[in-house]
């Protein structure tokens, strides 16, 4: 074979592999995407959210498809991390910190598995109630008495695989004030992990009388729950907030005192961040056409829920993580100046 003819061939063949590569596609086209979202439960919140986002992407990109797949948190993460699913939006800081490390729940790290994509929002705030009958019989009007009295109670928390709202949340408290967990529940007999809603309805019950776990100011199913029974805040001080807010890199906030009727003062605890992370299988074609389908619908994203009210590319595309950004991501970030 000739010179030229070989040269002519490797030529022709090096143009086939340019047009066919990723790099060169173009992201800026209406095709539809695929892709699943992980982690969280079948009703509720992050449901009506996902779904919202998702018809917002399914509009950008028609014939897209987009599906939901209700679990847990840290399952969502360690789908995404071993390719069973593609993005999960309530990445927070213990389930992407126990991701990492490879802790339990997670049975390898999942280093360089996920990455970021953009934050959801920042507004999950700690809810530490109790019912007004068992602080008065405790004396009891805040996390120091508390670790002073080590009374018993009957604890609501999360499910174990709701790390954010579990060790982010009563853990890091009872940590950061020294108070034991089996010593006030009997070894964990007067543990109940279930979801919030479960929480609330065995506190309406009477079965409980603390309820900590993540809602968003005012939650009104707590805010019914206290026209029916008396509540209380368990007060915190200031220092301890900043010092359990800091552990988890999150943001100590003041509840006032007209967020619910029982409150007889602010209060003092921190919000928990959630962020849209996709596995790191995931083209970078389908991050970036999602990550454009919402930024250029900021202001459907903001009317979805009042947790996204602040929803824009200037505050959202902030990186409060240690991991990466998506590649799909990052190029959108680039091409409007948010990544240099």
């Amino acid at each position: 074979m000739r010179a030229s003819t070989i040269l002519h061939a490797a030529s022709a063949l090096a143009l086939t592999l340019a047009l066919a590569s990723p790099a060169s596609a173009d992201f800026n086209d209406k095709k539809p995407i695929t892709y699943s979202v992980d982690g969280a439960t079948a009703t509720g919140y992050l449901k009506v959210v996902t779904e919202s986002l998702n018809g917002i992407v399914r509009e950008a990109y028609p014939g897209t498809d987009a599906t939901y797949k209700p679990g847990s948190p840290a399952g969502g993460i360690q789908n995404i991390g071993t390719g069973k699913s593609d993005f999960a939006f309530n990445g927070a800081p213990p389930e992407i910190a126990y991701a990492l490390e490879g802790k339990a729940p997670f049975k390898e790290p999942l280093k360089d598995k996920f990455k970021f994509v953009m934050l959801l929002h920042d507004g999950l705030v700690v809810h530490n109630i109790a019912t007004k009958e068992w602080a008065d019989k405790n004396s009891v009007t805040s996390f120091e008495d508390i670790a002073k009295k080590k009374p018993y109670m009957r604890l609501a928390v999360n499910q174990a695989a709701n790390l954010q709202s579990t060790v982010g949340m009563y853990q890091n408290l009872f940590q950061t004030y020294g108070i034991n967990e089996n010593e006030v529940t009997n070894n964990g007999q007067g543990t109940l992990r279930a979801n919030t809603a479960s929480g609330l309805d065995a506190m309406r019950d009477g079965k409980i009388d603390v309820m900590i776990n993540g809602g968003f100011i005012p939650t009104a199913e707590i805010a019914d729950l206290a026209r029916g029974r008396d509540l209380v805040w368990i007060s915190a001080d200031p220092s301890k907030i900043m010092e359990a807010a800091k552990r988890w890199n999150v943001k100590p906030i003041t509840v006032p005192k007209s967020a619910y009727d029982f409150l007889k003062k602010d209060e003092n605890t921190y919000t928990i961040w959630n962020v849209i992370v996709a596995g790191s299988h995931v083209s970078d074609e389908t991050v970036y056409k999602f990550t454009k389908a919402l930024y250029e619908n900021e202001a459907r994203v903001r009317a979805i829920h009042p947790t996204l009210a602040e929803f824009s590319l200037k505050t959202n595309a902030v990186n409060q993580t240690p991991l990466a950004v998506h590649p799909g991501a990052e190029r959108y970030y680039r091409e409007k100046g948010v990544i240099k």
